[in-house]
């Protein structure tokens, strides 16, 4: 088959709807199939491919799993072939740029027939295509490495997590300025940052978008009934998976509206299949001291969380663990849980000097306060989670917390964070939750 056969194929294909495409792929011959496998017109979907018209940025805002990575590296085999000589890879560091949008399975290399494949030198940060066109790899982390090189053509990828997005982009700008026509590809998952707010922005910007549902075909089946079913109707899930940027939504991992949607009366709180008290203890006392956090909570059988009370007390160790046993008892509970990173064993002596024969667990924070709380935030989104009556003072709390901005300790919300693991997070997704947040917790 002649190659003006196999483009002839390839466009052809490329013009009809995706059902089909995979129809009449289906049925080609093996040499057929081999002759149009690098062909991306065949193989993307619409919104995969640069737009038409006049552009300087190429904006694709998309959710996980929706191709971004294939669709950068795709565009710039394009650009080199039309003509682009000098081309910026830029990602968020050094190991994302080799191991990602380089030689990843969706990388610039994975891109080209093992015959074709440019020359890559790691050591240079370089790689040479056949035709002469070079693309240099930057680091955002290191943004001074970007002063003083010039491109016609860039790949910024996932410039919502660079470190120093500004500096970075700022030094890649001063140096597109190369060729009559220079055009760049950013791809990333949406974050309301600045940086993306300006790209937005810029009347030279095409912005396509695009969620991770539509690749779905291409995507582990475990991807889908974990990481979807853990995330989708979130805050978390509508950036991540659908792409959205969250202009609206307040630096706080809850809103009162949140809280309201799923709020219930205490003659409608259903009959719990486990019952908690959680501590989250003060190491002082005194009026300065910090306060104990003491929360009761429950959940049924339909995995549904309620919380039913509110013991927080400013008080001596022996005092709160008065008020947390006389919780345990008035609600029925089945288990006291008790974060001890500060304690330690202390807490359960103080606990055992009340009451000895209380079931009790310790648990140990290894990560900070955002990485535990974003988990149970995401569960209020998804209705999983009901206040039983109104608990003001927790509540206040809970929308107060700006992650990176308290001055306060939380301590009312960290018990809260602590029910709720030990009710459903930790039995049910503590695989996700320490491979996927870096966070476990974890029994003494």
């Amino acid at each position: 088959m002649s190659p003006d056969t196999n483009s002839s194929l390839a466009e052809l294909i490329a013009s009809l709807p995706e059902s089909q495409r995979r129809q009449i792929l289906s049925g080609l011959t093996e040499e057929q199939y081999e002759s149009i496998a690098y062909d991306w017109r065949v193989w993307a979907r619409a919104n995969q491919l640069p737009p038409e018209g006049d552009w300087n940025y190429w904006l694709l805002m998309a959710g996980r799993g929706f191709g971004k990575t294939r669709t950068g590296a795709e565009t710039v085999r394009k650009m080199t072939s039309e003509g682009y000589r000098r081309i910026h890879l830029v990602g968020a560091t050094a190991a994302d740029v080799r191991d990602v949008m380089i030689t990843g399975e969706s990388g610039l290399l994975s891109c080209y027939p093992p015959s074709e494949r440019p020359l890559y030198e790691p050591s240079k940060r370089l790689i040479t295509f056949a035709n002469g066109a070079q693309a240099v790899a930057f680091s955002a982390d290191e943004p001074e490495r970007l002063r003083g090189p010039q491109c016609d053509c860039f790949w910024a990828d996932e410039v919502a997590a660079w470190r120093f997005a500004q500096d970075a982009w700022d030094n890649l700008m001063f140096g597109f300025r190369l060729g009559n026509r220079p055009r760049g590809i950013i791809t990333t998952t949406p974050k309301p940052i600045k940086l993306v707010k300006d790209i937005l922005r810029d009347p030279a910007t095409v912005v396509t978008s695009g969620s991770s549902y539509e690749n779905k075909s291409n995507l582990a089946p475990a991807f889908f009934s974990s990481i979807i079913r853990k995330y989708e109707g979130t805050r978390l899930g509508r950036q991540e998976l659908l792409a959205e940027l969250l202009e609206d939504i307040p630096g706080a991992l809850w809103t009162r509206p949140m809280i309201d949607a799923s709020r219930v009366q205490l003659s409608d709180l259903p009959k719990c299949v486990r019952v908690v008290v959680a501590i989250d203890p003060a190491v002082s006392a005194g009026e300065e001291a910090d306060e104990t956090g003491i929360i009761v909570a429950g959940i049924d059988h339909k995995q549904h969380i309620y919380v039913i009370a509110d013991g927080t007390t400013r008080s001596s160790p022996r005092d709160w663990a008065y008020a947390a046993c006389r919780l345990f008892l008035r609600w029925d509970c089945d288990r006291m849980v008790a974060e001890v990173n500060n304690g330690g064993d202390l807490v359960e002596a103080n606990i055992r000097g009340v009451h000895p024969g209380i079931p009790y667990r310790s648990v140990r924070a290894s990560r900070g306060k955002y990485v535990r709380a974003e988990p149970v935030a995401g569960l209020y989104e998804q209705g999983r989670v009901h206040h039983v009556g109104f608990l003001p003072e927790l509540e206040e709390q809970m929308c107060s917390y700006v992650p990176g901005l308290e001055t306060k300790s939380p301590d009312r919300m960290d018990a809260l964070v602590w029910a709720v693991y030990d009710l459903l997070l930790q039995v049910q997704e503590q695989a996700i939750v320490t491979y996927d947040t870096g966070y476990a917790i974890s029994p003494i």
